[in-house]
């Protein structure tokens, strides 16, 4: 038994499924009464059959710091996030007003700057932050929208609103996690998943690729559309390659791309093809060693002239991570309203920066109360608990803030809302948080029903992320009718068998292609020449004779030059190995 019935916010924060009083809510009643008829026993069954699924699709998540390794297994709770369809629609308005907001802040950064001479938003804000880079500054992506592609962090704060924790503009990852894990919970539990009206988040991906083919400057009618990857050790690195796979588009990396006459061209077996949209997931300072990182090998040399000359879309453009400032959430309802005449529908966390005497004055008196963040996220920099630091710490931190003020901010810490997830056999609450996938289209800006849910992986727990072992949900967004099932994986015609690459071939990639089989082609021919040899080892036994044993010993030897295991059989020792070879054949067999 699940011990539903008895589920309970014993964290004593606002919860998804309950309404008070051990009430359910209404669009939570039927699933849970259906989780408690499934059981404990399957829905574990459930979860690990999910995780096969994910091991036998390479689903990880890389944690750089992490001593146990970097590619941590991608983890799933079959317990999904509802959410009913009105509080969703409210959600969306909101969530398309903040990107229509950002969209016009980027503009103007790298454009006119009027928020800075107006002075809605302080100068050191911007300036300052490692995001904002002078050599893009002036550059007009082609389209309508500068900020193609939005990630906005949600949770349920005490008072029962969506509340907007961050931002990610830069290159957000996560919507080819939710996709997998739509794929992999309808597979593990399709009667469950279909007895729901469940949004399907294939209208956000039709989005995706209409929006990225509105962008070419050239070739409209058939633009070439790649995605840029850092390469595998990225610590996202499986949902690039799946959402080039899933959207059609060539997976390349910097050196599969090469900048002539201030356009981008992927390097072929065809030859040079132009590139009309990038779909980036590089940090925006490693694109271009030519006038940003001079030390970067992952980039295009040349990329940002490209984008200078109108050649090349780029989503999002390069220099959007200034946009993660997290002291713009201070600012954003003034330029709310002086940008569109409006107030904000999501409300931001409490923000106070420290470049401002009376802000700063009022966080350095509550350190121990807040979460302090950088203003701009590096590697080894991570949101700091005031709660959780000891008096030298937080002594060590004041005078950091005091040193360097404008770097720094001050948020609230707010509990935020749990919903139920299996635990240890039964339904217990855990801290919630959901990150939201928008796209911009000719259309205006669609956003994905729901999204990447992630809970904490320990009760009470309030930093939820991947880095930190969280664990991801599916989310659920109620439909009013049922959703006709729509796919974007190609599918092959009668006459195939599979279905055709999507796009050209980097050379860099038919060259590992031709290298892989040829080594694919060795592996076999070692691996007939140990399985003849070891036939012979066992004839050799029941045979005497010269003739016997120097064809074995010729065998020997061939597998010693073939597997390239020097000295082996042939080396210095090696009549000691041909009268007694078995010990050196596990060796060979077994590495």
């Amino acid at each position: 038994m699940l011990n539903s019935q008895h589920y309970a916010t014993e964290l004593g924060a606002y919860d998804e499924s309950q309404a008070g009083a051990g009430q359910l809510r209404p669009h939570w009643h039927s699933l849970m009464q259906d989780l408690e008829e499934v059981g404990a026993e399957s829905l574990e069954e459930f979860r690990q059959e999910a995780q096969r699924l994910f091991r036998e699709n390479g689903v990880t998540y890389t944690v750089y710091e992490d001593p146990q390794g970097t590619a941590r297994p991608w983890t799933i709770d079959p317990v999904p996030l509802l959410i009913d369809p009105d509080e969703w629609d409210s959600i969306e308005a909101g969530l398309v007003q903040r990107s229509r907001l950002f969209d016009l802040i980027l503009k103007d950064i790298y454009g006119e700057q009027t928020l800075i001479r107006d002075g809605l938003l302080p100068l050191e804000l911007v300036y300052a932050h490692a995001g904002f880079l002078r050599p893009c500054v002036g550059i007009r992506p082609p389209g309508k929208h500068s900020l193609v592609l939005s990630a906005i962090n949600l949770a349920r704060g005490p008072d029962g609103r969506m509340w907007v924790i961050d931002d990610r503009t830069q290159a957000p990852s996560g919507a080819g996690y939710a996709l997998e894990n739509r794929t992999v919970i309808k597979r593990v539990m399709p009667e469950l998943f279909q007895k729901y009206p469940v949004q399907l988040l294939s209208r956000y991906f039709h989005g995706l690729r209409a929006g990225l083919a509105s962008l070419a400057p050239h070739n409209q009618d058939d633009p070439l559309v790649v995605v840029l990857t850092p390469g595998p050790f990225n610590e996202t690195y499986f949902e690039q390659a799946y959402l080039a796979a899933y959207l059609g588009y060539p997976l390349v990396q910097g050196d599969d791309l090469t900048v002539r006459d201030n356009r981008v061209w992927l390097k072929s077996i065809e030859g040079l093809r132009q590139v009309d949209v990038i779909l980036r997931r590089l940090d925006d300072s490693f694109c271009d060693p030519l006038e940003l990182r001079s030390g970067s090998r992952l980039g295009v040399a040349g990329l940002v002239q490209a984008a200078r000359q109108g050649h090349v879309a780029i989503a999002n453009p390069i220099g959007a991570s200034v946009l993660e400032n997290p002291a713009l959430l201070a600012f954003l309802p003034g330029i709310a309203r002086h940008l569109l005449g409006e107030k904000l529908r999501l409300p931001s966390v409490a923000t106070w920066w420290c470049g401002q005497p009376r802000e700063r004055q009022f966080v350095l008196q509550n350190l121990a109360k807040l979460v302090i963040k950088p203003i701009h996220r590096s590697f080894g920099q991570h949101a700091l608990f005031g709660g959780s630091l000891s008096a030298g710490q937080l002594d060590e931190l004041r005078a950091r803030i005091e040193a360097k003020p404008h770097l720094y901010v001050g948020q609230e810490q707010v509990s935020f809302s749990t919903a139920p997830s299996l635990v240890d056999g039964r339904i217990a609450p855990r801290h919630t948080i959901i990150r939201t996938f928008l796209v911009a289209t000719d259309d205006g800006y669609v956003a994905m029903p729901g999204g990447l849910t992630r809970s904490a992986p320990q009760e009470g727990a309030l930093a939820v992320s991947n880095r930190l072992g969280g664990v991801s949900k599916d989310t659920w967004v109620l439909a009013r009718t049922p959703q006709p099932y729509v796919s974007l994986w190609k599918q092959p015609r009668a006459n195939q068998l599979i279905p055709p690459l999507g796009g050209p071939l980097p050379s860099r990639a038919a060259d590992n292609l031709f290298w892989t089989g040829r080594y694919l082609e060795r592996t076999e021919l070692a691996a007939r020449l140990m399985r003849t040899t070891l036939r012979k080892l066992l004839e050799v036994r029941n045979l005497e004779g010269p003739g016997a044993q120097g064809c074995l010993h010729g065998l020997l030897r061939a597998l010693t030059h073939v597997t390239d295991s020097y000295p082996g059989f042939v080396g210095k020792g090696s009549a000691a190995l041909l009268a007694e070879p078995r010990q050196e054949l596990i060796e060979l067999a077994w590495g």
